[in-house]
Formats: C-alpha cells, sequence, structure tokens
C-alpha cells in the first residue's frame, strides 16, 4: 500500500470528515511560514482527505504566492488592517477600533457555519489572538517565531507597553488545545504551559537524487529576505576576512528586501563586488542548491531554518550562527555542517575556510547532510500533525 492510500485508510478508519480551517493574513508574499503553510494545507488535503477551509483577512485581489490545492475552500474575510497606515490618525483610531470587531464579526459567521473540529492559526496573527481565541472551537496555535521573539511585537511603539500587550496576548494560548512550536529549546522557553508540542516543520521537496558535490563551482549560496535578522552585514564582514585569499570562490546571496541598497553599500565600501553578489529572487532555488559548493546562514535569529534544510537535501554542508533557535535542531554539528558561536563573524569565516580548502570535508558532510534531511520530508513530520489533530478530536469525543 503507497503511503497516499495508507492515509486515506487510516483517514476512514478513525475521523470521519475531519474539518480543519486554518487562518492567516494573506498569501500576497513569498515567504518561508506562507510556503510551509500552503505545503502542510495541501497535504491534508489531498493526502490525509481532510475537508480544509483557508481563511484569509487580507488577501484581497492579489494571487497566491504559492499554488493551493482545488480541494482547499479558500475565503477572504476582506478586513485589510494594513491599510490603515495609509489613513490619518483619526481615522487610524476609528479603524483600530471598529476593524477587529468586523473580523470577529465575519469570522464567528464563517465558522458556525463550517463547523470545524479544530481551528489552527499562528502567531503571525498575535494582534488577533483575543477575537480568534475567543471564537467557542477547539483551538491549536502554530508559533513561527522563538517565544523571545513574540515578547517583541510592535503595537504602540511604547517598548514597556508591548510587551505587557505581548505577555497577555500569550496568556491566551494556555486556552488552546495546543501551541506548536518548531524546536526543542523553544519549548523549554514555554514555561507554565502544559499545552506545548514540538513539531519540526516539513520540507517537501527533497530531490531524488542530486549532483556530485565535488563536480560544483566554487561557489557558495546563502538565501533570505534582505533583512537585518538574516544578517548579511555580518556575512559581508565574515567574507571580507577570507575573499582576498580565495579569488576563485564566490558568494551568491538571494533574495529581496529593504536593505538592499544599505547592504550594497557596505560591499562596496568593502571592496567585494567582485567576489560577493546579492542575486535578488529565482523561480527555482534547488537549482541554485545544486550550482553550490556549500551554504552559509548568517541569521541573527529563526524561527526554524527551512532554507538550511533545503541546502543540505541538495547535500550541501552548511555553516550557520548557532542562533535562537532553528539550526541547532536541524544541523549536527562536525557531522554533516558546523554550528558557531552567534554573531562571531571570525568563527563563520574560519569554518567558510576550512570548507574552501577541504574538497574532501565537503563531500564527506555532504553526504550526511542530505541524509539528515530526509528527516524533515512529508512521510516523516505530516503523520505527526494527524496524530495531534485526531488525537484532540478523539479525546473531545470521549
Amino acid at each position: 500500500m503507497d503511503i497516499k492510500k495508507y492515509f486515506i485508510y487510516l483517514h476512514e478508519q478513525t475521523i470521519s470528515d475531519m474539518k480543519l480551517v486554518y487562518i492567516f493574513s494573506s498569501f500576497a508574499a513569498k515567504g518561508g511560514t506562507e510556503r510551509i503553510f500552503c505545503d502542510k494545507m495541501n497535504w491534508l488535503a489531498e493526502v490525509a482527505g481532510y475537508e480544509i477551509v483557508f481563511v484569509t483577512y487580507e488577501q484581497g485581489n492579489h494571487p497566491f504566492a504559492y499554488p493551493l490545492s482545488n480541494k482547499i475552500r479558500h475565503v477572504d474575510l476582506n478586513t485589510r488592517f494594513f491599510t490603515t497606515g495609509t489613513m490619518s490618525l483619526l481615522k487610524r483610531i476609528y479603524f483600530k477600533i471598529t476593524m477587529p470587531r468586523l473580523f470577529k464579526h465575519r469570522l464567528r459567521q464563517l465558522l458556525d457555519e463550517i463547523q470545524p473540529n479544530l481551528v489552527i492559526s499562528t502567531t503571525n496573527s498575535l494582534a488577533l489572538f483575543r477575537e480568534i481565541l475567543s471564537m467557542p472551537y477547539r483551538h491549536v496555535v502554530e508559533s513561527h517565531v522563538y517565544y523571545g521573539r513574540l515578547l517583541q511585537f510592535i503595537f504602540t511603539h511604547i517598548p514597556w507597553l508591548d510587551r505587557k500587550i505581548s505577555q497577555h496576548l500569550l496568556k491566551m494560548l494556555k486556552r488552546c488545545e495546543k501551541v506548536v512550536v518548531l524546536t526543542h529549546k523553544d519549548a523549554a522557553c514555554w514555561k507554565g504551559y502544559d499545552n506545548i508540542v514540538v513539531i519540526h516543520n516539513v520540507v517537501t521537496n527533497y530531490p531524488e537524487k542530486t549532483t556530485d558535490v565535488a563536480d560544483r563551482p566554487k561557489r557558495i549560496i546563502a538565501v533570505g529576505r534582505l533583512h537585518e535578522q538574516k544578517g548579511f552585514d555580518l556575512l559581508i564582514q565574515s567574507w571580507q576576512l577570507i575573499a582576498a585569499r580565495h579569488p576563485d570562490w564566490q558568494l551568491v546571496v538571494y533574495g529581496h528586501g529593504g536593505d538592499l541598497q544599505k547592504l550594497q553599500q557596505q560591499l562596496e565600501k568593502a571592496g567585494l563586488t567582485s567576489s560577493m553578489t546579492f542575486a535578488g529572487t529565482t523561480d527555482n532555488i534547488y537549482k541554485e542548491y545544486q550550482n553550490s559548493a556549500f551554504y552559509v546562514m548568517s541569521s541573527r535569529y529563526e524561527g526554524w531554518g527551512l532554507v538550511l534544510v533545503e541546502a543540505m537535501s541538495c547535500g550541501l554542508p552548511c555553516v550557520s550562527f548557532d542562533c535562537p533557535y532553528g539550526p541547532s535542531d536541524i544541523i549536527r554539528d562536525g557531522e554533516d555542517g558546523f554550528l558557531v558561536e552567534n554573531g562571531n563573524i571570525q568563527q563563520l569565516a574560519e569554518k567558510m575556510e576550512l570548507l574552501i580548502n577541504n574538497k574532501e570535508l565537503r563531500e564527506w558532510l555532504g553526504v550526511r547532510a542530505r541524509l539528515n534531511a530526509a528527516r524533515f520530508t512529508s512521510d516523516n513530520i505530516m503523520p505527526q500533525w494527524t496524530k495531534l489533530f485526531e488525537t484532540i478530536v478523539q479525546n473531545d469525543n470521549h
């Protein structure tokens, strides 16, 4: 019995007519969280046979950044909170008060129509937790950033008040059936919560075969939004320490974001424009992985680090800061890649240079990296989700 037929059989034997409602702001922009959310919903609809309703509230007429299964019903509540930023002060205050009420009203109407077994939302909607979690249904919340970062959400631009608001909203999560976090280190931060579950993110594209690392160009790859979080300013500093000794190597960064001009200026000032490039976005990042010798991550923090798993699935050894909290759950230091002290540009440079100078080490680590990445495929991760959902519903029925 193949895996798809097995899960359809399992679905028929356990929970009949499982209905899940997923809530997310919009799928208009490409991002790691959006892609993972989409992949999970598609798998649950196509493989597990669940009835999935995807609820957005800021999608409008924008196309989806990632393809959604035609088995999934999509509803947009059309409460576009982001538009308030262009309004006058009085109008903004008015909409800040009325828009959440409208959101709550429309969501309640929809949920009462669907009668879902579970409502799944993410910490991306933290500002609307009061409205979402007040719905009289069973809730599961996914946290895609680490706990400490959730306490830094901006509501009023008054730091102490923002922290108080975040703490209040996060306390609401204690009433949820489960809060799913991505790493074990993050789980340890949720003190006082007895409903925390760790489920790693899934990588849905695991290539059947990869090119030989030994035959790949002398090229290092990094991927991510051009934002302070991703630490590309630190990567430039680190590359500056070793680039002159390796003129035949290139460091290429894929991604877009508001910091491009600032990073480009830093690159020019460091005299690295001939050896390091910000290449924008690509529709085939896996092709770029397989056209590179190894991967480097310079993030200051991560909720997970999907790009690490993607690169490893293509047989790339990875060098990463041991930032909170994803990389240490993915990379096995010294076995399939390297973890270095968070923010330590000297150590990052040393490990990059070690891989540059040692082709055999790149091959050895790359083979093990690919094997490690198999832990995060759909076949291994998604059954954890179906088990979680069905256990919650079955326990409620007893």
